[in-house]
Protein backbone atom coordinates (compact mmCIF):
# COMPACT_ATOMS: atom_id res chain seq x y z
CA UNK A 1 0.00 0.00 0.00
CA UNK A 2 1.34 3.66 -0.82
CA UNK A 3 2.10 5.39 2.87
CA UNK A 4 2.70 8.90 3.41
CA UNK A 5 5.34 8.32 6.03
CA UNK A 6 7.91 10.73 7.44
CA UNK A 7 11.76 9.37 8.21
CA UNK A 8 12.42 9.27 11.80
CA UNK A 9 14.65 12.17 11.68
CA UNK A 10 12.19 14.39 10.25
CA UNK A 11 11.64 17.95 11.38
CA UNK A 12 8.34 19.03 11.98
CA UNK A 13 6.99 21.26 13.65
CA UNK A 14 6.22 25.06 13.82
CA UNK A 15 7.02 28.37 13.39
CA UNK A 16 6.96 32.31 14.04
CA UNK A 17 8.90 35.36 14.42
CA UNK A 18 9.37 37.59 17.43
CA UNK A 19 7.83 40.50 16.08
CA UNK A 20 4.51 38.72 15.06
CA UNK A 21 4.69 36.86 18.47
CA UNK A 22 6.37 38.38 21.55
CA UNK A 23 4.71 41.51 22.25
CA UNK A 24 6.11 43.70 24.64
CA UNK A 25 7.70 46.01 21.98
CA UNK A 26 9.14 48.67 24.41
CA UNK A 27 9.85 46.00 27.47
CA UNK A 28 13.26 45.62 29.14
CA UNK A 29 15.44 47.65 27.08
CA UNK A 30 13.98 46.49 23.58
CA UNK A 31 13.95 49.75 20.94
CA UNK A 32 11.34 50.13 18.54
CA UNK A 33 11.62 48.35 15.30
CA UNK A 34 11.09 49.49 11.45
CA UNK A 35 7.95 47.18 11.52
CA UNK A 36 6.94 48.83 14.94
CA UNK A 37 7.51 52.52 13.14
CA UNK A 38 5.20 51.36 10.60
CA UNK A 39 2.86 49.80 12.39
CA UNK A 40 2.10 53.33 14.38
CA UNK A 41 2.78 55.51 11.77
CA UNK A 42 0.09 54.07 9.29
CA UNK A 43 -2.46 52.64 10.91
CA UNK A 44 -5.77 52.71 9.49
CA UNK A 45 -4.29 54.44 6.29
CA UNK A 46 -3.25 53.60 3.24
CA UNK A 47 0.43 52.74 2.21
CA UNK A 48 1.72 55.65 0.10
CA UNK A 49 3.30 53.50 -2.33
CA UNK A 50 0.62 50.95 -2.84
CA UNK A 51 -1.93 50.72 -5.95
CA UNK A 52 -4.47 53.00 -5.72
CA UNK A 53 -4.10 54.69 -2.26
CA UNK A 54 -4.41 51.07 -0.95
CA UNK A 55 -2.46 48.19 0.12
CA UNK A 56 -3.52 45.51 -2.15
CA UNK A 57 -4.27 41.94 -0.53
CA UNK A 58 -5.07 39.01 -2.68
CA UNK A 59 -7.81 40.50 -4.59
CA UNK A 60 -9.00 42.76 -1.87
CA UNK A 61 -8.14 46.31 -1.24
CA UNK A 62 -7.53 47.60 2.17
CA UNK A 63 -6.06 50.39 4.45
CA UNK A 64 -3.43 48.90 6.95
CA UNK A 65 -5.08 47.47 9.88
CA UNK A 66 -6.16 49.74 12.97
CA UNK A 67 -4.24 47.30 15.22
CA UNK A 68 -0.70 47.70 17.19
CA UNK A 69 1.87 44.83 17.48
CA UNK A 70 2.09 45.84 21.16
CA UNK A 71 1.14 41.97 22.58
CA UNK A 72 1.72 39.63 19.25
CA UNK A 73 0.28 36.57 20.78
CA UNK A 74 2.08 37.37 24.63
CA UNK A 75 4.47 35.01 23.87
CA UNK A 76 7.30 36.94 25.84
CA UNK A 77 5.29 36.48 28.75
CA UNK A 78 3.89 33.54 28.03
CA UNK A 79 6.68 31.33 26.27
CA UNK A 80 6.67 28.74 28.78
CA UNK A 81 2.96 28.02 27.99
CA UNK A 82 3.26 27.73 24.99
CA UNK A 83 6.11 25.64 24.32
CA UNK A 84 4.78 22.66 27.28
CA UNK A 85 1.95 22.71 24.12
CA UNK A 86 4.34 22.38 21.28
CA UNK A 87 5.98 19.49 23.48
CA UNK A 88 2.22 18.39 23.82
CA UNK A 89 2.12 18.48 19.92
CA UNK A 90 4.81 16.22 19.63
CA UNK A 91 6.84 18.36 17.33
CA UNK A 92 10.36 18.19 17.56
CA UNK A 93 11.00 21.67 15.96
CA UNK A 94 10.32 25.22 16.54
CA UNK A 95 11.58 27.77 13.88
CA UNK A 96 11.15 31.36 15.63
CA UNK A 97 13.30 34.51 14.88
CA UNK A 98 15.64 36.90 17.43
CA UNK A 99 14.34 40.60 17.94
CA UNK A 100 17.58 42.97 16.61
CA UNK A 101 16.10 45.67 18.79
CA UNK A 102 15.84 43.87 22.01
CA UNK A 103 19.52 42.53 21.78
CA UNK A 104 21.33 45.47 20.41
CA UNK A 105 19.17 48.64 21.33
CA UNK A 106 21.04 50.71 19.73
CA UNK A 107 21.58 48.30 16.20
CA UNK A 108 25.39 48.33 16.93
CA UNK A 109 27.04 48.46 20.29
CA UNK A 110 26.15 47.71 23.52
CA UNK A 111 24.20 44.05 24.09
CA UNK A 112 21.32 44.05 26.38
CA UNK A 113 21.52 41.53 29.23
CA UNK A 114 17.93 41.43 29.52
CA UNK A 115 17.25 39.99 25.80
CA UNK A 116 20.06 37.80 26.04
CA UNK A 117 18.63 36.43 29.32
CA UNK A 118 15.08 35.92 27.59
CA UNK A 119 16.48 34.19 24.53
CA UNK A 120 18.16 31.98 26.68
CA UNK A 121 15.11 31.16 28.53
CA UNK A 122 13.28 29.95 25.40
CA UNK A 123 16.30 28.21 23.60
CA UNK A 124 16.69 26.14 27.38
CA UNK A 125 12.96 25.67 27.18
CA UNK A 126 12.42 24.24 24.32
CA UNK A 127 15.81 21.94 24.70
CA UNK A 128 13.97 20.96 27.93
CA UNK A 129 11.14 19.98 25.86
CA UNK A 130 13.09 17.81 23.36
CA UNK A 131 12.01 20.44 20.73
CA UNK A 132 15.25 21.76 18.24
CA UNK A 133 15.25 25.55 18.43
CA UNK A 134 15.24 26.97 14.26
CA UNK A 135 16.70 30.21 15.08
CA UNK A 136 16.45 33.25 12.06
CA UNK A 137 18.56 35.93 12.99
CA UNK A 138 16.49 38.66 10.78
CA UNK A 139 12.57 38.44 10.19
CA UNK A 140 11.83 42.00 9.11
CA UNK A 141 12.18 43.94 11.79
CA UNK A 142 15.23 46.08 11.12
CA UNK A 143 15.84 48.28 14.18
CA UNK A 144 14.44 51.86 13.30
CA UNK A 145 17.76 53.66 14.52
CA UNK A 146 19.58 51.70 11.86
CA UNK A 147 16.55 52.65 9.47
CA UNK A 148 17.15 56.04 9.64
CA UNK A 149 20.38 55.44 8.49
CA UNK A 150 19.14 53.59 5.52
CA UNK A 151 19.00 50.03 6.66
CA UNK A 152 20.15 47.70 4.36
CA UNK A 153 20.96 50.59 1.66
CA UNK A 154 24.02 51.52 3.75
CA UNK A 155 27.35 49.91 2.38
CA UNK A 156 28.05 50.00 6.70
CA UNK A 157 25.00 47.36 6.64
CA UNK A 158 27.24 44.39 5.60
CA UNK A 159 29.13 44.90 8.98
CA UNK A 160 26.51 45.98 11.13
CA UNK A 161 24.70 42.96 10.26
CA UNK A 162 28.09 40.67 11.26
CA UNK A 163 28.59 42.18 14.60
CA UNK A 164 24.81 41.36 15.33
CA UNK A 165 25.21 38.03 14.23
CA UNK A 166 28.28 37.48 16.46
CA UNK A 167 26.26 38.12 19.62
CA UNK A 168 24.00 35.92 19.04
CA UNK A 169 26.38 32.88 18.40
CA UNK A 170 28.10 33.34 21.13
CA UNK A 171 25.38 33.67 23.17
CA UNK A 172 23.28 30.76 21.70
CA UNK A 173 25.75 28.77 19.33
CA UNK A 174 26.77 26.55 21.75
CA UNK A 175 22.90 25.30 22.34
CA UNK A 176 21.49 26.26 18.48
CA UNK A 177 22.82 24.06 16.03
CA UNK A 178 20.23 25.45 12.98
CA UNK A 179 20.31 29.18 11.58
CA UNK A 180 18.98 31.30 9.22
CA UNK A 181 20.24 34.52 8.34
CA UNK A 182 17.15 35.83 6.49
CA UNK A 183 13.49 35.62 6.06
CA UNK A 184 12.36 36.18 2.93
CA UNK A 185 15.04 39.17 1.57
CA UNK A 186 12.63 39.05 -1.94
CA UNK A 187 10.11 40.04 0.16
CA UNK A 188 10.92 42.36 2.45
CA UNK A 189 13.85 44.32 -0.24
CA UNK A 190 11.62 43.98 -3.39
CA UNK A 191 8.46 45.05 -1.60
CA UNK A 192 10.29 47.93 0.50
CA UNK A 193 12.42 49.52 -1.93
CA UNK A 194 10.99 48.60 -4.73
CA UNK A 195 7.29 49.05 -5.11
CA UNK A 196 7.27 51.38 -1.85
CA UNK A 197 4.16 49.15 -0.65
CA UNK A 198 6.13 47.58 2.60
CA UNK A 199 8.05 49.20 5.00
CA UNK A 200 10.35 51.20 4.62
CA UNK A 201 8.24 52.69 1.56
CA UNK A 202 10.79 53.16 -0.60
CA UNK A 203 10.79 53.49 -4.85
CA UNK A 204 13.72 53.25 -6.03
CA UNK A 205 15.17 50.99 -8.74
CA UNK A 206 18.86 51.39 -8.05
CA UNK A 207 18.39 52.05 -4.26
CA UNK A 208 16.43 48.09 -4.49
CA UNK A 209 19.32 46.36 -6.00
CA UNK A 210 21.87 47.93 -3.79
CA UNK A 211 19.96 46.84 -0.98
CA UNK A 212 19.99 43.20 -1.81
CA UNK A 213 23.03 43.35 -2.93
CA UNK A 214 24.59 44.52 0.59
CA UNK A 215 21.97 41.98 2.00
CA UNK A 216 23.77 39.10 0.24
CA UNK A 217 27.08 40.53 1.61
CA UNK A 218 25.52 40.06 4.77
CA UNK A 219 24.47 37.01 4.96
CA UNK A 220 27.94 35.98 3.72
CA UNK A 221 29.90 37.90 6.40
CA UNK A 222 27.33 35.58 8.73
CA UNK A 223 27.81 32.16 7.12
CA UNK A 224 31.65 33.03 6.92
CA UNK A 225 31.75 34.07 10.33
CA UNK A 226 29.72 31.34 11.77
CA UNK A 227 32.13 28.49 10.09
CA UNK A 228 34.91 29.86 11.24
CA UNK A 229 33.28 29.33 15.12
CA UNK A 230 33.31 25.84 14.45
CA UNK A 231 29.74 25.57 16.54
CA UNK A 232 28.70 21.94 15.24
CA UNK A 233 25.87 23.31 13.74
CA UNK A 234 24.50 24.21 10.04
CA UNK A 235 23.51 27.80 8.62
CA UNK A 236 21.48 28.60 5.73
CA UNK A 237 18.58 31.14 4.91
CA UNK A 238 14.76 31.34 4.27
CA UNK A 239 13.51 32.38 0.86
CA UNK A 240 9.40 32.51 -0.33
CA UNK A 241 9.17 30.39 -3.24
CA UNK A 242 5.99 31.31 -5.78
CA UNK A 243 5.50 28.39 -8.18
CA UNK A 244 5.33 29.92 -11.18
CA UNK A 245 3.85 28.55 -14.59
CA UNK A 246 3.19 29.62 -17.99
CA UNK A 247 -0.14 30.62 -19.01
CA UNK A 248 0.56 28.76 -22.23
CA UNK A 249 2.98 26.12 -23.51
CA UNK A 250 5.20 28.65 -25.76
CA UNK A 251 8.29 29.62 -25.78
CA UNK A 252 7.79 33.06 -24.84
CA UNK A 253 5.58 31.87 -21.76
CA UNK A 254 8.17 29.72 -20.85
CA UNK A 255 10.20 32.55 -20.68
CA UNK A 256 8.27 34.78 -19.18
CA UNK A 257 7.80 32.44 -16.29
CA UNK A 258 11.45 31.85 -15.78
CA UNK A 259 12.21 35.43 -15.91
CA UNK A 260 9.68 35.92 -12.87
CA UNK A 261 11.38 32.61 -11.13
CA UNK A 262 14.59 34.22 -11.45
CA UNK A 263 13.63 37.54 -9.62
CA UNK A 264 11.48 36.55 -6.71
CA UNK A 265 13.56 32.85 -5.84
CA UNK A 266 16.98 32.43 -7.71
CA UNK A 267 17.76 36.26 -7.48
CA UNK A 268 18.57 35.79 -4.01
CA UNK A 269 19.22 31.93 -3.90
CA UNK A 270 21.63 31.22 -6.47
CA UNK A 271 23.87 33.87 -4.87
CA UNK A 272 24.05 32.03 -2.14
CA UNK A 273 24.84 28.83 -3.02
CA UNK A 274 26.55 28.99 -6.38
CA UNK A 275 28.28 32.70 -6.15
CA UNK A 276 26.21 34.54 -9.00
CA UNK A 277 23.31 36.10 -10.19
CA UNK A 278 20.89 34.58 -12.55
CA UNK A 279 22.52 35.52 -15.93
CA UNK A 280 19.09 35.69 -17.69
CA UNK A 281 18.35 38.44 -15.94
CA UNK A 282 21.44 40.26 -16.30
CA UNK A 283 21.17 39.97 -19.77
CA UNK A 284 17.39 40.53 -21.07
CA UNK A 285 16.42 42.82 -18.79
CA UNK A 286 17.75 46.40 -18.71
CA UNK A 287 16.54 47.91 -15.65
CA UNK A 288 18.49 45.17 -13.92
CA UNK A 289 21.57 45.01 -15.51
CA UNK A 290 21.58 49.37 -15.73
CA UNK A 291 20.84 49.62 -12.18
CA UNK A 292 23.27 46.71 -10.71
CA UNK A 293 25.83 48.61 -8.04
CA UNK A 294 29.37 48.79 -9.45
CA UNK A 295 31.99 45.72 -9.27
CA UNK A 296 28.87 43.28 -8.11
CA UNK A 297 30.29 39.89 -9.18
CA UNK A 298 33.48 40.79 -7.80
CA UNK A 299 31.83 41.65 -4.76
CA UNK A 300 30.37 38.08 -4.92
CA UNK A 301 33.79 36.33 -5.51
CA UNK A 302 35.51 38.06 -2.65
CA UNK A 303 32.83 37.14 0.18
CA UNK A 304 31.02 33.95 -1.24
CA UNK A 305 30.88 30.89 0.66
CA UNK A 306 28.13 28.03 0.15
CA UNK A 307 25.52 27.75 2.65
CA UNK A 308 24.03 24.60 4.02
CA UNK A 309 20.52 24.33 3.36
CA UNK A 310 18.10 26.49 1.88
CA UNK A 311 14.88 27.18 3.91
CA UNK A 312 11.57 27.44 1.37
CA UNK A 313 8.85 29.72 2.40
CA UNK A 314 5.54 28.07 -0.04
CA UNK A 315 2.17 29.53 0.15
CA UNK A 316 0.44 30.00 -3.29
CA UNK A 317 1.35 29.28 -7.04
CA UNK A 318 0.86 31.93 -10.12
CA UNK A 319 0.66 31.81 -13.68
CA UNK A 320 2.04 34.24 -16.37
CA UNK A 321 2.08 35.54 -19.90
CA UNK A 322 4.08 37.37 -21.64
CA UNK A 323 3.92 40.88 -22.26
CA UNK A 324 6.30 43.35 -24.02
CA UNK A 325 5.33 46.09 -21.87
CA UNK A 326 6.44 44.97 -19.02
CA UNK A 327 9.69 45.31 -17.15
CA UNK A 328 9.98 41.86 -16.92
CA UNK A 329 8.21 41.03 -20.02
CA UNK A 330 5.51 39.16 -18.37
CA UNK A 331 2.16 39.70 -16.80
CA UNK A 332 0.69 37.81 -13.97
CA UNK A 333 -2.81 36.22 -15.24
CA UNK A 334 -5.71 34.44 -13.30
CA UNK A 335 -5.11 30.56 -11.86
CA UNK A 336 -7.45 28.23 -13.07
CA UNK A 337 -8.15 27.19 -9.57
CA UNK A 338 -9.97 29.19 -6.77
CA UNK A 339 -10.21 29.25 -2.97
CA UNK A 340 -12.93 31.94 -2.00
CA UNK A 341 -12.51 33.61 1.23
CA UNK A 342 -8.59 33.32 1.98
CA UNK A 343 -5.93 35.49 1.15
CA UNK A 344 -3.50 32.67 -0.31
CA UNK A 345 -5.12 30.64 -2.38
CA UNK A 346 -3.93 27.10 -1.69
CA UNK A 347 -2.64 25.06 -4.36
CA UNK A 348 -1.18 21.83 -2.81
CA UNK A 349 0.99 20.40 -5.93
CA UNK A 350 2.63 23.86 -6.46
CA UNK A 351 4.78 23.06 -3.02
CA UNK A 352 5.87 19.72 -5.06
CA UNK A 353 7.15 22.11 -8.06
CA UNK A 354 8.53 24.32 -6.19
CA UNK A 355 10.56 22.32 -3.87
CA UNK A 356 11.26 19.99 -7.16
CA UNK A 357 12.49 23.12 -8.96
CA UNK A 358 15.05 23.68 -6.07
CA UNK A 359 16.27 20.32 -5.84
CA UNK A 360 17.08 20.03 -9.34
CA UNK A 361 18.60 23.44 -10.14
CA UNK A 362 20.68 23.03 -7.14
CA UNK A 363 22.16 19.99 -7.03
CA UNK A 364 20.35 18.21 -4.34
CA UNK A 365 20.84 20.73 -1.51
CA UNK A 366 19.16 19.67 1.44
CA UNK A 367 15.60 21.53 1.94
CA UNK A 368 13.03 22.82 4.77
CA UNK A 369 9.74 23.97 4.46
CA UNK A 370 10.23 26.92 6.89
CA UNK A 371 6.69 27.73 6.05
CA UNK A 372 3.02 26.67 5.14
CA UNK A 373 0.41 27.73 6.20
CA UNK A 374 -3.42 28.75 5.99
CA UNK A 375 -4.75 32.41 6.32
CA UNK A 376 -8.45 32.24 7.26
CA UNK A 377 -10.20 35.58 8.27
CA UNK A 378 -10.96 36.54 11.53
CA UNK A 379 -14.62 36.55 12.79
CA UNK A 380 -14.29 36.65 16.67
CA UNK A 381 -15.76 33.86 17.00
CA UNK A 382 -13.69 31.34 19.42
CA UNK A 383 -16.14 27.91 18.56
CA UNK A 384 -16.21 28.71 14.72
CA UNK A 385 -12.54 29.55 14.14
CA UNK A 386 -11.72 26.78 16.17
CA UNK A 387 -13.38 23.95 13.99
CA UNK A 388 -11.34 24.55 10.93
CA UNK A 389 -11.92 22.10 8.57
CA UNK A 390 -10.18 24.10 5.62
CA UNK A 391 -6.70 23.99 7.85
CA UNK A 392 -7.13 20.24 7.66
CA UNK A 393 -7.45 19.48 4.49
CA UNK A 394 -4.55 21.75 3.95
CA UNK A 395 -2.21 20.51 6.46
CA UNK A 396 -2.85 16.97 5.05
CA UNK A 397 -2.81 17.96 1.42
CA UNK A 398 0.96 19.86 1.47
CA UNK A 399 2.49 17.13 3.75
CA UNK A 400 1.00 14.45 1.58
CA UNK A 401 2.93 16.50 -0.87
CA UNK A 402 6.09 16.50 0.93
CA UNK A 403 6.09 12.73 1.53
CA UNK A 404 5.80 12.46 -2.25
CA UNK A 405 9.01 14.23 -2.60
CA UNK A 406 10.92 12.39 -0.35
CA UNK A 407 10.34 9.36 -2.20
CA UNK A 408 10.98 11.06 -5.34
CA UNK A 409 14.83 11.24 -3.66
CA UNK A 410 14.25 15.19 -2.83
CA UNK A 411 16.54 16.09 0.30
CA UNK A 412 13.75 17.07 2.37
CA UNK A 413 14.29 17.07 5.89
CA UNK A 414 11.93 19.38 7.61
CA UNK A 415 8.00 21.02 7.74
CA UNK A 416 7.10 24.11 10.04
CA UNK A 417 3.60 24.89 9.63
CA UNK A 418 3.18 28.82 9.77
CA UNK A 419 2.16 29.55 12.64
CA UNK A 420 2.07 28.11 15.45
CA UNK A 421 -0.60 30.58 17.07
CA UNK A 422 -2.80 33.47 15.91
CA UNK A 423 0.07 36.33 15.94
CA UNK A 424 0.04 39.82 14.17
CA UNK A 425 0.43 39.83 10.41
CA UNK A 426 2.26 42.62 9.24
CA UNK A 427 -0.06 45.02 7.11
CA UNK A 428 -2.98 43.27 8.29
CA UNK A 429 -2.49 43.12 12.40
CA UNK A 430 -5.14 40.79 13.63
CA UNK A 431 -7.57 40.40 10.37
CA UNK A 432 -5.92 36.79 9.74
CA UNK A 433 -5.66 33.53 11.32
CA UNK A 434 -2.98 31.48 10.95
CA UNK A 435 -2.20 29.57 13.99
CA UNK A 436 -2.87 26.01 15.17
CA UNK A 437 -3.72 27.71 18.39
CA UNK A 438 -6.56 30.62 18.73
CA UNK A 439 -5.81 33.27 20.64
CA UNK A 440 -7.63 35.75 22.42
CA UNK A 441 -5.53 39.25 21.37
CA UNK A 442 -7.44 41.08 23.98
CA UNK A 443 -6.56 38.60 26.75
CA UNK A 444 -4.16 36.38 25.84
CA UNK A 445 -6.23 33.26 26.16
CA UNK A 446 -5.32 30.45 24.46
CA UNK A 447 -7.40 27.72 22.65
CA UNK A 448 -6.20 24.29 20.67
CA UNK A 449 -8.08 24.40 16.94
CA UNK A 450 -8.65 21.46 15.77
CA UNK A 451 -6.53 22.05 13.12
CA UNK A 452 -3.92 21.27 15.96
CA UNK A 453 -5.31 18.44 17.64
CA UNK A 454 -4.86 16.79 13.63
CA UNK A 455 -0.96 18.33 13.35
CA UNK A 456 -0.48 16.70 16.57
CA UNK A 457 -1.49 13.30 15.18
CA UNK A 458 1.45 13.53 11.96
CA UNK A 459 4.03 14.63 14.81
CA UNK A 460 3.32 11.64 17.16
CA UNK A 461 2.67 9.04 14.44
CA UNK A 462 4.52 10.47 11.30
CA UNK A 463 2.37 9.19 9.30
CA UNK A 464 -0.10 11.21 7.20
CA UNK A 465 -3.61 10.11 6.62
Amino acid sequence: MYGFRLPEDFLIGTANSAFQSEGAWDRDGKSESLMDYYAREFAGKPSPGSASGKKVTGTRALPNSEDLPDRGCYFYDNYEAYIEDMAKTGQNVYRLSISWCRVIPTGVGEVNPKGIEFYNKVINKLLSCGITPFVDLYHWDMPQVLQDKGGFANPSFPEWFEAYAKVCFENFGDRVKFWSTFNESQVNIYSGYWTGSFPPLIKNRAVTLQAAHYSLLAHFRAVRLYKSMNLGGKIGAVNCFTSITPARMVEEDLGAAERQTNRRFDWWTQPMLEGTYPRRLLRECAYVRDNMPENFQEDLDKWFIPMDFIGVNYYQAARTTYDSTRLMHSKPVEPFYSSPGQQFIPYPPGMFDAIMYVHEKYHGVDIYITENGCALPNIYDEEKECDDPARVTYIREHIRMACRLIKCGVNLKGYMYWNDADSYEELDGYRLRFGLTWVNHETGERVWKKSRYYFSEICKSRMVN
